[in-house]
């Protein structure tokens, strides 16, 4: 899909998130206006306290924002009540982290089918998504491994293979290879590339230019503003 024909999924206009420290105001996003098309892959950078990993946490509506606009799928969300965001939320996207949140004593297996067995889909269609899942990311001969049989990279499949088994319309990314040595990181890298080009939206904080180089779009934030896109 080209790029002018994609539609815009997430679109912000005057987005601030301040947080209060008693009296004392500490904005973390300052009137940011944006647009990430759908199909999109966007890399966030720029130094600590830049606003980066908060202006990720207000997109994905892990948090609320202070004050502006926000739609999702043209659906504005400051409409809607922490539960109706929670349910989007759930429906919608998924989550990779730096530090992987495997369960330690599970299988990758039952790792993965965990948010479906809390949307309460059945036993057999969590398996049979669960391995179609593990499939994607390459790990079906490690199906029944715990994370301490798991190479660091492939407790990170494990963790995407989760976020995908809801087959999410936005993949949120925070710093997806920071705990990684850099084979590993391009082999993560390698699979988030492939998953955008089946048409996953991508969203990726990273402090890291060649791991951000894979995105279509980078967007620098400092001092809680967007500098460059």
């Amino acid at each position: 899909m080209s790029a002018s024909s994609k539609k815009g999924l997430l679109e912000v206009h005057n987005l601030k998130k301040t947080y209060w420290n008693g009296t004392v105001a500490i904005p973390a996003v300052r009137g940011v206006d944006l647009t990430i098309l759908e199909g999109e892959f966007v890399a966030f950078m720029g130094p600590s306290g830049s606003g980066k990993s908060t202006l990720m946490n207000l997109l994905a509506f892990l948090d609320a924002p202070s004050s502006g606009s926000y739609s999702f799928s043209a659906v504005n969300i400051e409409d809607f009540d922490e539960d109706y965001r929670a349910e989007l939320r759930n429906a919608t996207i998924g989550f990779v982290f730096q530090q992987f949140h495997l369960l330690p004593r599970t299988t990758a297996l039952d790792n993965v089918r965990l948010p479906l067995m809390y949307a309460g889909v059945k036993r057999k269609l969590q398996k049979e998504r669960a391995y179609e899942a593990l499939r994607r990311v390459g790990l079906t001969d490690r199906l029944f491994h715990r994370p301490n049989e798991l190479s660091g990279g492939q407790q990170q499949r494990v963790s995407i293979a989760r976020a995908l088994v809801n087959n999410p319309t936005v993949l949120f990314c925070d710093e997806p290879t920071g705990n990684l040595d850099s084979k590993t990181a391009e082999e993560i890298m390698n699979i988030l590339s492939a998953l955008h080009q089946d048409g996953v939206t991508i969203i990726m904080v990273t402090h890291e230019p060649d791991i951000a180089a894979y995105a279509d779009r980078i967007i620098h934030m400092k001092d809680g503003k967007i500098i460059k896109s």
